[in-house]
């Protein structure tokens, strides 16, 4: 089984996701670096996905998203990190439950706005002329679906005990309960809940 990160850009994802994958001694994949190398494979230009994104627009760069994350199916015993916006869209969003356990890394968002905030090449999500406006207006529209779509949500404190957290959880989805489970069976909407949520931190 998959455990898939999601949340608000700079909130930690490919770098607890590849921290993680590292201590467990499993796979990492992150969703934008596999846009990247795919446009790179399909039109011979090595772009950043915020090049791809300003370059094509955001519908072309969602469709190479949507197919990015449709090709999660194929995945297994993964940490899984996907870009800030993928759950924008429904399709996305169900299609990364059905392929692991999703996690909202949940963190206040004036910590992620100083993260990025003064950097000079600005996300191309952000309005270059009122960025903090467009930060916080960005954030106060994805929060509330992450946290519908997410099975769990972890508060992000310091990125080490989050790492230890995600670890307790990568143990228990791959403990008895979830491994003898009866085929068509899904535990992440059924008995699993108390399981997952025992092994986060009180």
């Amino acid at each position: 089984m998959n455990l898939i990160l999601c949340g608000l850009p700079l909130s930690g994802k490919t770098t607890i996701g590849r921290a993680l994958a590292a201590s467990i001694g499993g796979a990492f994949l992150d969703t934008d670096e596999q846009i990247e190398k795919a446009y790179v494979a399909a039109t011979g230009d090595a772009l950043s996905c915020r090049q791809i994104f300003m370059t094509e627009g955001e519908a072309s760069f969602r469709e190479w998203e949507k197919r990015q994350i449709a090709s999660l199916t194929e995945v297994e015993d993964s940490i899984i990190a996907v870009g800030g916006g993928a759950l924008l869209d429904e399709a996305n969003a169900l299609l990364l439950r059905a392929a692991g356990l999703l996690i909202y890394l949940r963190s206040p968002w004036t910590t992620l706005w100083s993260r990025g905030g003064q950097r000079r090449d600005l996300p191309a999500y952000l309005d270059p002329q009122e960025p903090e406006r467009s930060f916080y207006a960005m954030a106060a529209r994805r929060a509330p679906i992450y946290e519908k779509s997410a099975h769990l949500t972890l508060d992000v404190d310091c990125a080490q005990n989050t790492i230890q957290a995600l670890r307790r959880l990568w143990q228990v989805i791959h403990s008895e309960p979830f491994l003898r489970s009866p085929p068509g069976e899904n535990l992440m909407e059924k008995q699993s809940v108390p399981l997952l949520t025992d092994a986060l931190p009180v």
